[in-house]
């Protein structure tokens, strides 16, 4: 994935966003992994009503929110299976951050799939409801004790679960139906 958590989040001070980068891209996620798509002028009227920005977004914050479009699109259906969820590296945030920016994405993916509209009346298949049952509990997730050395290690469980619960969803939602098998019968001479 091309999308840099740090020079992301960068962009997103200096717009003065008042969701995470975490949160906006789970929110992309949820919405593509449902099946929904925007064009470019949609996509950066939701994201800059989800960031609740103050004033217009700045070039900088454009350029980035567009190619944050096509890298999470690129990345769900690639065939690489490459989609990670974006989320601070070790090196830049301790593990409670990044439990509370997984909590954020996890937040993030639902209110995508709900904004989506796709999910109206729609039985969803078994594996996406239970993932996104799944993803429900991390919007919840937090660490109880900083300095339990599992903490890490159950975080980039829950990370890992995160990214390949998107991967099902968006898999389950967006396969084109298959066609009816077409009987063919032969065909009579006269």
């Amino acid at each position: 994935m091309n999308i840099n958590f740090s020079d992301t989040a960068d962009v997103w001070l200096e717009s003065r966003c008042y969701q995470t980068p975490s949160a906006l891209h789970g929110w992309l996620t949820g919405f593509l992994s449902a099946g929904a798509r925007l064009t470019s002028a949609e996509w950066l009227t939701e994201a800059e009503a989800y960031l609740e920005l103050e004033e217009a977004p700045a070039d900088k914050l454009k350029t980035t929110l567009i190619s944050f479009y096509d890298e999470v699109l690129s990345s769900l259906s690639g065939e690489d299976m490459s989609y990670q969820p974006l989320l601070p590296p070790d090196d830049e945030a301790d593990v409670v951050e990044q439990v509370d920016c997984l909590a954020e994405w996890s937040k993030g993916f639902l209110d995508g799939i709900g904004a989506s509209g796709k999910l109206q009346g729609n039985k969803l298949p078994e594996d996406v409801t239970e993932v996104l049952r799944d993803l429900d509990a991390f919007s919840n997730a937090s660490v109880d004790d900083p300095k339990d050395p599992e903490n890490e290690a159950l975080y980039l469980e829950l990370a890992e679960h995160a990214r390949i619960a998107a991967l099902t969803v968006f898999y389950g939602m967006n396969q084109k139906p298959s066609a009816p098998a077409v009987e063919m019968s032969p065909k009579t001479l006269h």
